[in-house]
């Protein structure tokens, strides 16, 4: 059986990978992104910062809280708030099997511009209660 958080993960790649509308902002998801990830698209979604799961109350319930970091080279904010937004709608629709959501906290947005001066980082913080079976 796997971990919560590695469920979720597993997770989120599959929706993202499955919706042709955020598939066509970005080149791809990535927990460790190839030497150039913007592909032709100009952007995309990397996994960031995790918390561990922790024990909620006395029951087997755990809350995964992690981070997924979106990036786009196009001129602009747009492109970056457009993946920002198809992703949150994507997020909103994740199942997993073994370990069950059963809850969702509020997301936490915000875009940054890179040091390099071109570059747009976008920040979505997310937080999953999740059953844990295991």
């Amino acid at each position: 059986m796997a971990a919560p958080a590695l469920e979720l993960q597993a997770a989120i790649v599959s929706a993202v990978r499955a919706d042709a509308a955020l598939m066509a902002l970005v080149s791809g998801i990535y927990d460790l992104p190839p030497a150039d990830p913007f592909g032709a698209a100009q952007g995309y979604i990397g996994f960031g910062p995790e918390d561990a799961p922790t024990q909620t109350g006395c029951v087997d319930l755990v809350t995964v809280t992690l981070q997924l970091d979106v990036w786009s080279r196009r001129v602009g904010r747009v492109h970056c708030k457009q993946i920002l937004h198809e992703l949150k709608r994507v997020l909103r629709g994740v199942v997993t099997v073994e370990n069950s959501i059963v809850s969702r906290g509020e997301p936490f947005e915000r875009i940054l511009r890179d040091p390099d001066g071109v570059t747009h980082h976008g920040i979505l913080q997310l937080s999953f209660g999740m059953e844990s079976r295991g």
